[in-house]
């Protein structure tokens, strides 16, 4: 069981953060939806709020997202892709995942083609998001609950010891349970590749819509934010293996945050394109370019920076690598000190920002909404870099603080 002194540990302000952002998380979700259908995009402003009941909660939309689910579950167990093992958990324990996420991304996307063409009426993905949106609340609440209550019956190394407080609702929040399992199903895993594929999905029920039924010329902005954004999830996808070592995996419960966390992706990561495809909005060439580049240089500096650290992690003796440098610690690791991971010491997020600022920028200044995710990951990456570092300096000790001195930035180099 967890020690006295992770029980008393608390994250995120503890259990008045986690209402506090319970309740952030749903209505900054909300507000997007609700743009993502009205297409009305000042801030402040609703568009003529219909407060019935049956706009917002709808047994087809709950029954079709459930549906949808037990597909992508499927999808994940089905022998295509190799598998492979995540990293070593408590007590030596690895577990062991199927790697199959483009198949998954190509089956669902062909799947909505090939329903565009068979006369399914791809506007009520659209125009359904709200009561969609309500389903998928209700489905994060019912299960973070079950599962909180199913974690007395786990092996401890099973458990989060961030999520085992004492405390009920914060550690229904953070997730009593790291990696929830249906047999080989890995819970978690299959919830966080369904959001970034139904991020997808959104957007290229907007890009169908507009070629189906916009009489004017589809806005070049639309089409480089579908293409681009769908650039990054299939390299992102492509490299699924790095995914097994990110956080969320790793070191995070599955409770609500974690699974409001991915259940949001879908329906504010689509805002960009929703915004485009709902008021035309588009920019010269020159200024197109641009923004592709500012794209270019933040993918060069993700994908650059995370192929080095994996490679670094599986084999840190490899030839190829002798021109880094490297600090050695007491627990017996080594710390990258040069190349990418010693400009900062997350040069993956600073890469992972360019390209959420290209995407917003594919949006003009005339509204501030679409910026919001924006905003929302740059809150989020420096949260997660302040945790962990928390970490390493409970790992590595006085040589976290020696790490800290020679690599000085946190983020941005020379900046933060």
């Amino acid at each position: 069981m967890p020690s006295q002194d992770e029980r008393k540990r608390f994250e995120m302000g503890g259990p008045a953060g986690a209402a506090a952002l319970s309740l952030f998380f749903i209505v900054l979700t909300y507000l997007n939806a609700e743009k993502n259908v009205s297409g009305e995009w000042d801030l402040f402003q609703m568009h003529k709020i219909n407060w019935d009941i049956r706009q917002w909660v709808s047994l087809s939309s709950l029954l079709g997202l459930l549906a949808w689910f037990g597909i992508q579950l499927v999808l994940y167990s089905l022998p295509i892709g190799k598998s492979a093992y995540g990293p070593v958990l408590k007590e030596g324990r690895k577990l062991e995942y199927q790697l199959n996420a483009l198949f998954a991304l190509d089956v669902n996307l062909l799947g909505l083609i090939v329903a565009f063409f068979l006369g399914f009426p791809i506007n009520v993905v659209i125009n359904s998001m709200l009561q969609l949106l309500t389903a998928g609340i209700l489905t994060c609440l019912v299960l973070s609950s079950v599962l909180y209550h199913l974690a007395d019956y786990v092996e401890d190394w099973r458990l989060n010891p961030r999520g085992n407080t004492g405390h009920s609702f914060y550690d229904w929040f953070i997730g009593r349970e790291l990696n929830p399992r249906l047999g080989s199903l890995d819970l978690k895993y299959v919830m966080f590749r369904s959001g970034i594929i139904g991020w997808m999905l959104m957007n290229f029920a907007s890009l169908i819509l507009a070629f189906s039924e916009g009489k004017n010329e589809v806005p070049s902005n639309l089409v480089l934010l579908v293409i681009t954004q769908l650039f990054y999830v299939i390299d992102y996808f492509w490299f699924e293996e790095g995914i097994l070592v990110s956080r969320d995996i790793v070191h995070e419960g599955l409770g609500f945050n974690i699974s409001m966390q991915f259940l949001m992706i879908p329906f504010t990561f689509c805002t960009q394109t929703r915004y485009v495809a709902t008021t035309g909005y588009t920019s010269s060439w020159i200024t197109l370019l641009g923004i592709f580049i500012i794209y270019g240089t933040g993918y060069w500096i993700y994908r650059a920076s995370n192929l080095e650290k994996n490679k670094f992690r599986q084999n840190p003796d490899d030839p190829a690598l002798a021109y880094l440098k490297t600090m050695p610690t007491e627990s017996g690791k080594r710390l990258l000190i040069t190349g990418w991971w010693g400009l900062c010491r997350h040069p993956n997020y600073l890469g992972d920002l360019l390209i959420s600022l290209s995407y917003a920028l594919c949006t003009g200044f005339q509204h501030f909404m679409p910026y919001l995710g924006f905003l929302f990951l740059v809150i989020l990456l420096i949260d997660r870099e302040n945790r962990d570092s928390e970490g390493c300096r409970e790992k590595y000790g006085k040589d976290w603080d020696k790490y800290c001195q020679i690599v000085k930035y946190k983020i941005i180099p020379f900046i933060y």
